[in-house]
Order: structure tokens, then C-alpha cells, then sequence
């Protein structure tokens, strides 16, 4: 997903209330933990599982991409 289209980016350059602010907030809260519990499933799950070998790996296999680095 382009950032263009993050329901995120466009509550906070179109949206004009507290509501739709916070909810922007509580999105990126959302994302953050669960990028986290993904993060740990992927430091977890045995090495020996699908034949991947790293945890970005396992995030990769399973389409995650809660190693990202472009966090706001």
C-alpha cells in the first residue's frame, strides 16, 4: 500500500476533527504492536520451519512487513 493511500496519511490531511486525529493515532498505535508481536513470532517460531533461516525471513514467507524501517 502507497502511503498516498494509508487510511492514516489521509484522516490527518483531510480529516478536521479530534475524532478522526485520534483515530489516526490509535491506527498507528495499532500497527506499532502489531508489527511487534510480529516481530516476536518471527524471533520465535523455530529456524527450522519453512527452511527460513532469519527472522526477516519468516516475516517475508508470511507476507509481514514488520521489519520495515520507514516508520514515522
Amino acid at each position: 500500500m502507497t502511503k498516498s493511500h494509508d487510511i492514516v496519511d489521509r484522516l490527518r490531511l483531510f480529516g478536521s476533527s479530534a475524532v478522526e486525529r485520534e483515530a489516526a493515532d490509535e491506527i498507528d498505535r495499532l500497527r506499532a504492536e502489531r508489527d511487534e508481536a510480529r516481530r516476536d513470532v518471527c524471533y520465535l517460531r523455530p529456524c527450522v520451519c519453512l527452511g527460513v533461516k532469519t527472522p526477516d525471513e519468516y516475516a517475508q514467507f508470511r507476507g509481514w512487513d514488520c521489519f520495515k524501517e520507514d516508520k514515522p
